[in-house]
């Protein structure tokens, strides 16, 4: 079956997260996904703990599977050259770099153009592309606590706090970076002519606070910890510790949910605090003290079957053995090269007629260096040539 990016060629010369998540999906979706790494050193992913049993890292394991490794140094004026010629044959080149030092090589967005009116060229940064913080240096947290989401993390005893996921790093860049490419992309076709997406993960974070912003605009109030319906100031959506130590999540904001949950939980005279905004806290320790009472698994064979949008606060294992998880192909048993299992995350999004596949393991730093290279018609020995002037 023809997966549905075959035959896009994807150069990628981002580093840790938000570009190599961008470039996971497509390289899981079909595209020839090349990697365009610093000579002996490469991807900082690459030497991320835990190890494999290979050696490798297990985190560079999961996110550049099925993708290919050339090395090139970019400082180097053949390296730049060589740059050029492999963005004359791409279509999408992606990129993580701060706003302006590919310019500065001679190989950013203007230049390439030269050569490829087609690139699609997406640039992930912090910020953005222009911008009075268009030079300032930051990470995931230092995104989310700009963009306002941070402000309203936690509870409202101990908040603000850092969430486990990197939310700027993913929803506000390699998503929005996915989406800028392939609107681009269709663009490109009808047009003949690429562009460039400027990805600021700032700015993605902003976008995904839509409702807060709405309300924000219509009250004047921002979101507070611990105080929204959806962040812990209402008892009927929140977390719940058991008997064992073990959490629920309960999410039973419309009402026959609250009433079934009510029902199981034996304390059905609480459904009149359900909205009561005086009485939350009231709720919550009624609440808190049933469940209290029993352990996690035991109040999940409660809720089996009843409509009460109860869940388990799963770990990873968990989550790994979830069998919805395994059902539905969303973790998948591969080998790596010494004959160990090591379980990979499953391809999204799930297309019926044309669906994505899990990638093999990444190539080895540089492997690939030779077959990319003689697609634009170097030979072996002008590759060892190139090698030993540390070009690649």
């Amino acid at each position: 079956m023809t997966l549905p990016l075959a035959g896009l060629r994807v150069l990628d010369l981002s580093r840790l997260l938000p570009g190599g998540y961008c470039t996971l999906v497509l390289a899981d979706l079909g595209a020839d996904v090349v990697k365009i790494e610093e000579p002996g050193r490469g991807d900082y992913v690459r030497w991320s703990s835990p190890y494999a049993s290979t050696g490798e890292s297990g985190p560079h394991l999961a996110l550049n599977r099925g993708k290919r490794s050339v090395t090139l140094n970019l400082k180097s004026t053949a390296g730049a050259d060589i740059l050029r010629e492999l963005a004359g044959a791409a279509d999408v080149l992606v990129e993580s770099f701060r706003p302006g030092v590919l310019d500065r090589l001679g190989v950013g967005y203007a230049a390439l153009r030269t050569v490829n009116r087609r690139l699609v060229y997406a640039a992930i940064s912090g910020y953005g592309a222009t911008g009075p913080y268009v030079d300032k240096a930051g990470h995931d947290i230092d995104y989310l606590g700009y963009a306002g989401a941070l402000s309203f993390s936690g509870t409202a005893q101990g908040g603000p706090w850092p969430p486990g996921l990197q939310i700027g790093d993913i929803a506000g860049g390699g998503l929005q970076a996915l989406v800028a490419i392939l609107v681009a992309l269709r663009v490109c076709q009808a047009t003949g002519e690429g562009q460039f997406c400027d990805v600021s993960m700032t700015d993605g974070v902003l976008s995904a606070l839509s409702i807060h912003a709405g309300a924000f605009a219509a009250s004047g109030v921002p979101p507070q910890p611990g105080r929204g319906w959806l962040n812990g100031g209402w008892a009927c959506y929140g977390v719940y510790t058991c008997a064992d130590g073990r959490a629920v999540a309960v999410g039973a904001l419309e009402p026959q949910f609250f009433a079934a949950l009510l029902e199981v939980l034996g304390v059905p005279e609480l459904m009149d605090l359900h909205t009561d905004a005086a009485r939350q806290y009231e709720l919550r320790q009624r609440l808190t003290t049933t469940f209290v009472s029993r352990t996690r698994d035991e109040w999940l064979a409660a809720f089996d079957g009843v409509d009460a949008c109860v869940a388990p606060v799963a770990d990873l294992a968990e989550a790994f053995a979830d069998p919805n998880a395994r059902a539905r192909g969303m973790v998948v048993e591969t080998t790596l090269s010494d004959g160990s299992a090591f379980p990979v995350l499953g391809v999204v999004p799930r297309l019926s007629a044309t669906p994505g596949r899990v990638g093999g393991p990444p190539s080895a730093l540089g492997a690939d260096t030779e077959a990319v290279l003689a697609e634009i018609g170097r030979t072996p020995a002008q590759v060892a040539g190139l090698r030993a002037e540390g070009v690649v």
